[in-house]
């Protein structure tokens, strides 16, 4: 049900006054203690007596602080002032619904009905007028009584016209007001915020962006130590780029006084594992190209034990199709290794491509050609080319100190870098 005039909804108002002005009043009070505190702060920047006692550091950090502490007190301040008033507002308009929302209900349902009765009551007036031939015609008290019918139900429509018209005109007004002051107290505590200056919605985003990737670059590293060629260098684009993203994000706030040094720092630690990945796996060999040459060297070893091709040997005569067949029974006997491999072996290995490389050529041992000369070169010298012992280690020590660190990034644990916790840019604060 709305208003004619207004349109607007007819309904109780949601929210508790009593809780809005409370809340509002000890906002009120907790800036005011805050301005308070500003001002003892300042005090103590200002005062000769701390400087003059050796307490330089304590004086700067008081006078540091007092800004920030003043800016906090002029928004709870002003924020709780604005709330009392759209509590006080909330009440009155929840109050007079209260009082009158049945009533307004009744009124309208009252003029619904009375314009009915009128609709009636001149149609069975009017339907005197038209009489049949088996009828008799209407005797003047007839008529009569249906002209006081019409004229009664015209009363009884002006008067529920009236009636529903001013109730629904309160309630506009009071929806109205309400209304008014719902975006007033919307627009008091924005203009709050710009007074004060510290509006850091913007930034708590940034905050939770970069929480949020940390976490998702910790769950893709788990998972690039998983999943295997030909995912591994999607994996490691996705990862790469969302480094990158931090180390941008951080420098933002950097650039805005958000951030230290030690924080820009610790997000371009992030960007080395990529640099000495590219330096440890300098002429470690590919997958796609182990598998290739692998069944390669298998096709050259089923073709070289193939008897040769004589008419006077029957056994002979198959060789040409045995030898046209080969790269298939190759194919075959040396499947693509599997896309899931150990975690713990990836780590080692410094990827997962190096453990699906081990599993390709352990399948070329297991092989009925793996005595071949060729074959066995082919396996000899491809496992030369993967880690050995001490990258290993090398790549096991680097994979838990940067996962370390970006487990402390994560948990805002990561300690700050001495002589670059205190670099900031002058136009940053």
């Amino acid at each position: 049900m709305r208003s004619p005039q207004g349109g607007h909804e007819l309904r109780q108002l949601e929210g508790n006054p009593e809780d809005i002005w409370t809340r509002g009043d000890a906002w009120v009070k907790l800036g005011l203690v805050m301005e308070k505190t500003a001002e003892e702060l300042t005090a103590i920047g200002d005062s000769s007596i701390h400087k003059s006692k050796g307490t330089d550091k304590l004086a700067d950090m008081a006078s540091e602080s007092a800004d920030d502490l003043d800016s906090a007190g002029v928004r709870y301040r002003e924020t709780g002032k604005a709330l009392r008033t759209y509590a006080d507002a909330l009440e009155t308009a929840q109050s007079w619904l209260r009082r009158n929302l049945d009533s307004v209900e009744r009124a309208e349902l009252d003029y619904q009905s009375a314009r009915d009765a009128k609709a009636e009551a001149i149609s069975s007036r009017d339907s005197l007028d038209t009489t049949w031939p088996w009828e008799d015609d209407p005797t003047d008290a007839q008529r009569s009584a249906a002209d006081d019918e019409v004229g009664s139900a015209t009363t009884a429509l002006t008067t529920a016209t009236t009636t529903r018209n001013e109730l629904w005109t309160e309630f506009d007004q009071v929806f109205v007001a309400w209304s008014d002051a719902y975006d007033d107290a919307v627009d008091d505590i924005q203009q709050a915020m710009d007074t004060a200056g510290n509006n850091d919605g913007f930034w708590e985003f940034v905050d939770s962006a970069l929480d949020v990737i940390g976490i998702v670059l910790i769950v893709l590293s788990v998972i690039a130590l998983i999943i295997g060629a030909p995912l591994t260098g999607l994996l490691g684009l996705v990862i790469l780029g969302l480094t990158l993203l931090v180390v941008g994000l951080t420098l933002l706030k950097f650039a805005f006084g958000k951030a230290t040094l030690s924080d820009v720092a610790w997000s371009l630690v992030g960007l080395l594992p990529f640099g000495i990945g590219k330096v440890l796996s300098r002429g470690a060999p590919v997958l796609s190209t182990v598998v290739r040459g692998g069944r390669s060297v298998v096709t050259t070893a089923i073709r070289s034990g193939l008897p040769r091709l004589s008419l006077l040997r029957p056994t002979s005569w198959t060789s040409p199709l045995r030898s046209l067949v080969a790269p298939v029974r190759s194919w075959l006997a040396l499947p693509r290794p599997s896309l899931f491999v150990n975690p713990f072996r990836s780590i080692a290995m410094g990827g997962s491509e190096g453990v699906q490389i081990q599993n390709f050529l352990t399948t070329m041992r297991s092989s009925q050609w793996a005595n071949n000369p060729g074959v066995a070169e082919f396996i000899t010298s491809t496992a030369g080319a993967l880690p050995g012992r001490g990258q290993q280690l090398l790549n096991t020590g680097l994979w838990t100190t940067f996962t370390g660190v970006d487990g402390l990034g994560v948990a805002d644990a990561q300690p700050d870098i001495p002589l670059l916790e205190d670099v900031e840019l002058p136009w940053g604060k």
